[in-house]
């Protein structure tokens, strides 16, 4: 099961768990609160985006759930393979693996180089299809960042309304805590969309983005190594730096270990 939507089930389980722990848990449930951070971020994000923008940004969003991570070292294994296969049967001895692609940018590679497009060709075409594919995944990151900025800010505008009404009434004192609980509860509302679901999808795409990239760089690199005829060893060593540039990248992220006092 994905850790996406667990995360998302756990931490609201928490919190309105706590909620219904407490005293007074009906409050938090206003419906005028909700529908002004929703509403307005709606409205908002509809101001930031075009059309095309918002119908690509939910489509992403779907993405974001269903996404499975590439498996890089399987990439490198099957290019390893189809080097051996070019160098001993020839380019166009390709043709019949192609059809066992399940990535549909290797097989787009692959039948370019299959038909004996010039490399330079094939390689302005990959890196257009990359730059494409890029700019669609940073547009869903980007969507749900600006989301997690717009509910806080509509939520605060929800409480500045709630207190101005406030204000205007304060012929009965008693009233005035039960006035301000409700007021506050579209900042709780912002904060709690934005924080537990809109900044960490963002974050989540932002990731997703990072993997498929260095996917689709390793099939670039492995496409042009094998139309360059470069030997298959050649090949492996190549695309296997990126493999070690992603454990590298994780090993700087660990602490150094303590070292003991002398």
């Amino acid at each position: 099961m994905k850790a996406t939507p667990i995360g998302i089930g756990a931490g609201f389980a928490l919190i309105f768990g706590t909620i219904f722990i407490g005293d007074g848990w009906a409050t938090f449930f206003d419906v005028p609160s909700l529908i002004m951070v929703v509403g307005g971020t709606i409205a908002a994000l509809m101001v930031g985006f075009s059309f095309d923008e918002l119908k690509q940004s939910i489509a992403g969003a779907k993405g974001v759930f269903a996404f499975k991570a590439p498996d890089l070292e399987s990439y490198v294994t099957q290019f390893a393979e189809l080097s051996r296969t070019a160098r001993r049967e020839g380019l166009l001895a390709l043709d019949r693996q192609i059809q066992d692609c399940e990535d549909e940018f290797m097989k787009f590679g692959l039948e370019m180089a299959v038909d004996g497009i010039e490399d330079h060709e094939i390689d302005e075409l990959l890196k257009g299809r990359i730059a494409t594919e890029a700019e669609q995944l940073a547009l869903t990151s980007k969507f749900f960042n600006s989301a997690g900025t717009y509910c806080p800010a509509f939520g605060m505008v929800g409480t500045l309304i709630g207190l101005i009404q406030m204000m205007q009434n304060l012929t009965d004192p008693a009233a005035i805590g039960a006035g301000m609980a409700v007021a506050m509860i579209t900042t709780f509302y912002g904060a709690l969309l934005a924080n537990l679901i809109f900044l960490p999808m963002a974050n989540k795409a932002k990731a997703q983005m990072g993997d498929a990239l260095k996917a689709r760089t390793i099939v670039h690199t492995g496409v042009l190594s094998i139309v360059r005829g470069e030997s298959p060893s050649m090949v492996e060593k190549r695309l296997r730096l990126f493999l070690l540039d992603d454990a590298e990248g994780q090993a700087a992220e660990e602490p150094a270990p303590l070292k003991k006092a002398a």
